[in-house]
């Protein structure tokens, strides 16, 4: 039996049989694609080959364009969802991929889809880098260029506008399509929601506002979400470093916040939690605040005495989400200065009120009348014040004083609260009187009060005070002293005062005190007179009360001289008067007695009981002071010469001393003596020359008068006592007198140089006649008294070391000259030296118009003399003559320089000066100016 064959068969391709896009993406177009299919079998003889191979079919791929983005998206379901607040930017990363088999550019847009509220701004940017955000240097794209499978990452960026009114949906797109818009792929959907934004404000407060400088202020700052929408984080800020820069600085440690994180800054830059010194801004950070949340910080400044007077601003700045609020407040730094000045106790009274104001019913011209106040330091610092006073009605002096009576020192400086007492009182000159006392501090703060004075009374109380003495005469008799007498230990003097109120108001709470002298004793007293105090230092009081207008009182009070008195002292007595009106104390006059036992006498002697007209009388005063107990002070002697007698100046002499020549007026002499001690005689001599005025009999009358330790003079005039001299006419004989100087002439100038000539002493002169003289170690002779007229002189040559000096013009030698006499004559005699010669170093003549300088340097032992000689026929004003050293020299004698004016003639200046340098060196020339 044949078996029927089976057939198995296996289709095998070869080839890719379909061309659908999904296939074709992996194809690239132009491939061929062979398919051939194979057919496997069992044959029915074992031996044939069981397979069968179909013709081959042979395809080629064509090109595809396909594009794909994702993630996709719809309307109902957005690929991305955003919430965004305005202003705000959202970015979706989208990828885009060429699903084709061939390369190509593919347009690219970024849209926003039908549906939407609100339409921002979108675009495509390639994200180069693939961070996910755009960044700079990549581009918005519009296309893009894909190889087959390329993936491209594409942003899709969405601006927000930041106005508040931009919210709403916005539907956003990023739509991929082939050349030409074909197979576009648009299901990429995204959702932006921009929702309200919040509104952030700031409120910035110090409290205090105002600051003392040393104190604290604390700031506040607050920022409020006062929108619908919840803000992002929020960051509250506030820099110092403008504060710090006026004075204003961080309290450190005093930084608080209601919430969030505190941060602080040193540099405005670098922010950390740690709070570092100094501190130059401080903020605060919180994640979000919801619509109505506020978030505060708290710190506090201290305001550093650089602050002071500054008005320092400050503002806080509060961000969020690219939106900023601010605020600023004001720290006033400063004192708060003020002063008061009211009635003493009450220096707030307010100004200009009653209470403000002092008033009295009347003054006196005169006399003083006194307001006492109190001023006060009302502010918050020390301050340094000044009080003026000024008149709106009346006219007077004011004085300052303080409680003690003392001038009140200004400024016054007051701490804050402290008071000061001020009196013020017033030297009326016009009436009424109405003073406005103003007190300034250097801080501006001023403040015054008023003291008024009703009326004003021209004199002043009527006061007056007399003595009358007794003394125990021979018998026990009470005798009177006379007016102006001495009183002893023992005697009594009775003193009367008498008050009279002269004015048409009366003067109340009137007070009469009596200080008796301390060397007399309290006997009694009159009109209930009362004593207070021990002997030595009694005061008699009177408690008066009121004086009716125009009354008077008397008083008196008995005294005795106590054996305290002495010699020479005066009992002085004068008393007072207060009232309540005049509140200073009135004197009376004084009155006073002197208490003198011993003698002060006087004698006078004459030195030639005859004199003729020219001759000099020597006058001896001696003078003694009989007390034993006390010294005459301050004594005057009292000459008057006879007519004809003229006083000697430089004759005074006291104990054989020299003293001031006396003062002298209408030919009256007066000597003044510090002092002549207790039982101590002086004596006092002087000379005068009798004149043609005098006739007869020279009768010279002295006194003396002094002080006694205290005392007055009166009380120890001493006696007179006189002088007589015979005026005899026929002695009378006109004299002069003859002086001169003998020298060697060591420049042969004829004239004595004393830096370069060289006296010489022991040389006999001899004057014509038989008088002659021995120089003095000057060199000076002198011949007193010589009859008017022409006289010879002759110097021996055996007592001169060197020859007379030959005489310029006649040629003869100095040796022997005659020379008329007639008052006060000079003849002098200059020798001429043998070897010693001092010749000029150099000699200088400058000349300017007609004024010539003249200029002579001589070398001596130890240095350099220099003559200088200005010859001018006329007189100079505003001269300057200088003649300058050499450097190194030490001016020794004389002067080297001149400034004034000149005379017509020759003036002369002679220095000498030490110096070691080149002797050529040693002169210098002068120069002269003045003015024409």
């Amino acid at each position: 039996m044949k078996r029927s064959p089976v057939l198995s068969a296996t289709l095998a391709l070869t080839g890719l049989l379909c061309a659908s896009s999904a296939w074709a993406a992996g194809t690239p177009a132009g491939t061929e694609i062979i398919n051939q299919a194979t057919a496997e079998f069992e044959p029915p003889v074992p031996t044939d080959p069981g397979r069968v191979t179909s013709n081959a079919v042979r395809t080629v791929v064509q090109a595809v364009c396909a594009v794909s983005v994702t993630p996709d998206g719809t309307l109902a379901q957005p690929a991305f969802t955003a919430a965004l607040l305005p202003g705000e930017r959202a970015v979706f990363a989208y990828t885009v991929v060429n699903t084709g088999n061939t390369s190509g550019e593919f347009p690219v847009a970024a849209r926003t889809e039908a549906g939407s509220t609100l339409t921002p701004p979108v675009r495509a940017v390639r994200d180069l880098n693939g961070n996910g955000q755009p960044d700079a240097g990549e581009p918005a794209v519009s296309s893009l260029t894909l190889a087959p499978d390329e993936r491209v990452p594409v942003l899709l960026v969405v601006e927000t506008s930041s106005a508040d009114s931009a919210q709403g949906d916005a539907y956003v797109n990023l739509v991929a399509s082939c050349a030409g818009g074909e197979n576009p792929d648009s299901n990429n959907v995204s959702l932006v929601r921009v929702g309200p934004p919040p509104v952030l404000g700031v409120a910035k407060t110090f409290s205090p506002a105002l600051v003392r400088p040393g104190s604290e202020t604390t700031v506040t700052v607050t920022t409020r979400n006062s929108g619908q929408g919840e803000s992002r984080e929020v960051v509250l800020t506030d820099l110092l470093d403008a504060q710090l820069a006026q004075g204003l600085v961080f309290v450190p440690g005093s930084a608080r916040t209601t919430a969030g994180t505190l941060e602080y800054t040193t540099d405005g830059v670098t922010w950390s939690a740690q709070e570092t010194a100094p501190v130059r801004g401080v903020r605060v950070r919180v994640a979000s605040l919801a619509p109505s949340a506020a978030l505060t910080l708290t710190f506090r400044m201290l305001a550093t005495p650089q602050a002071e007077g500054r008005v320092i601003p400050n503002t806080a700045t509060a961000r969020t989400g690219g939106r900023e609020a601010s605020g600023t407040a004001s720290a006033d730094v400063r004192y708060l200065p003020a002063v008061a000045i009211g009635p003493v106790g009450n220096p707030e009274a307010p100004e200009g009120s009653a209470a403000d104001t002092q008033q009295k019913p009347f003054a006196v011209v005169g006399q003083q009348v006194c307001f006492d106040h109190t001023a006060k330091n009302t502010g918050d610092v020390r301050d340094t014040f000044r009080l003026t006073v000024t008149y709106p009605q009346g006219a007077a002096r004011a004085q300052f004083l303080t409680a003690t009576g003392q001038p009140l020192t200004q400024p016054l400086v007051l701490d804050p609260g402290q008071t000061a007492f001020v009196r013020v009182c017033y030297d009326i000159q016009a009436g009424p009187l109405d003073a406005l006392i103003t007190i300034t501090g250097d801080r501006g703060t001023s403040n015054a009060t008023r003291d008024q004075v009703a009326a004003v009374e021209g004199g002043l109380p009527e006061l007056r005070k007399s003595y009358a003495a007794t003394t125990q005469g021979s018998g026990g008799a009470v005798v009177p002293v006379p007016a102006g007498g001495t009183v002893a230990a023992g005697d009594t003097v009775t003193y009367t005062l008498s008050v009279r109120n002269p004015y048409t108001q009366p003067l109340t709470g009137a007070v009469v005190t009596d200080a008796l002298p301390a060397h007399v004793d309290f006997r009694s007293a009159s009109a209930g007179g009362v004593v207070s105090g021990q002997p030595g230092a009694q005061t008699v009081t009177w408690n008066l009360g009121t004086l009716a207008p125009g009354e008077t009182r008397t008083l008196t009070v008995v005294t005795q001289v106590s054996t305290r008195a002495v010699d020479g002292e005066a009992l002085r007595n004068i008393f007072n008067l207060v009232t309540t009106e005049l509140p200073s104390p009135l004197p009376s006059n004084e009155v006073a007695t002197p208490v003198w036992t011993a003698q002060l006498l006087i004698r006078k002697d004459v030195s030639a009981p005859e004199a003729t007209f020219g001759d000099r009388l020597t006058y001896t005063l001696n003078i003694t002071n009989a007390s034993a107990t006390t010294a005459i002070v301050n004594a005057t002697v009292t000459d008057t010469p006879a007519r004809g007698l003229e006083y000697i100046p430089g004759t005074s002499l006291l104990g054989g001393q020299p003293m001031p020549d006396p003062a002298i007026e209408g030919g009256v002499l007066r000597w003044t003596l510090a002092e002549i001690p207790a039982g101590a005689t002086v004596s006092i001599t002087y000379q005068t020359r009798v004149t043609p005025e005098a006739t007869g009999q020279l009768v010279n009358t002295v006194m003396v008068s002094g002080t006694g330790a205290g005392g007055v003079a009166r009380a120890i005039a001493s006696n007179r006592a006189t002088a007589t001299t015979k005026l005899n006419p026929l002695k009378f004989a006109p004299l002069a007198d003859l002086v001169g100087t003998v020298f060697v002439d060591r420049n042969r100038n004829g004239l004595f140089d004393p830096l370069l000539d060289t006296p010489v002493p022991g040389a006999r002169v001899l004057l014509a006649g038989g008088r002659q003289v021995l120089t003095d170690p000057a060199g000076r002779y002198s011949f007193p008294n010589v009859p008017l007229g022409t006289h010879a002189l002759r110097l021996d040559p055996a007592s001169a070391p060197f020859p007379p000096l030959q005489v310029p013009q006649g040629g003869g030698l100095s040796g022997t000259q005659t020379v008329y006499v007639r008052g006060l004559t000079s003849v002098d005699f200059p020798l001429a030296p043998l070897g010693g010669d001092i010749d000029a170093l150099r000699r200088t003549v400058l000349v300017v118009g007609d004024v010539r300088v003249e200029k002579a340097v001589y070398a001596v032992n130890g240095g350099y003399v220099v003559v200088l000689r200005v010859l001018s026929p006329r007189a100079l004003d505003d001269v300057n003559l200088t003649d300058p050293l050499p450097d190194g020299a030490v001016l020794k004698d004389g002067r080297n320089t001149y400034s004034g004016s000149l005379g017509a003639g020759e003036k002369v200046l002679t220095y000498r000066f030490d110096w070691t340098g080149e002797p050529r060196a040693a002169t210098t020339d002068p120069s002269l100016s003045w003015r024409y």
